[in-house]
């Protein structure tokens, strides 16, 4: 586990690469091409409703 001053940093950095990908997240929506399980459009649209959510936990979860 982190030391306590460098987890804001591991938070802001796992936040950038959730939002990093999600381009990508789209482009597999937007090009129905299935991976990781994600086999039908409502399950790759389902996920980028996912993204924010990861993004705000990787925040909140570093947080001080």
């Amino acid at each position: 586990m982190p030391s306590t001053s460098r987890r804001p940093l591991v938070g802001k950095v796992a936040a950038a690469f959730f939002a990093a990908v999600f381009p990508g997240n789209v482009s597999q929506w937007v090009h129905r091409r299935s991976a990781f399980g994600l086999d039908t459009d409502e399950r790759r649209f389902g996920r980028l409703f996912l993204q924010p959510v990861l993004v705000a936990w990787a925040l909140w979860a570093t947080r001080r």
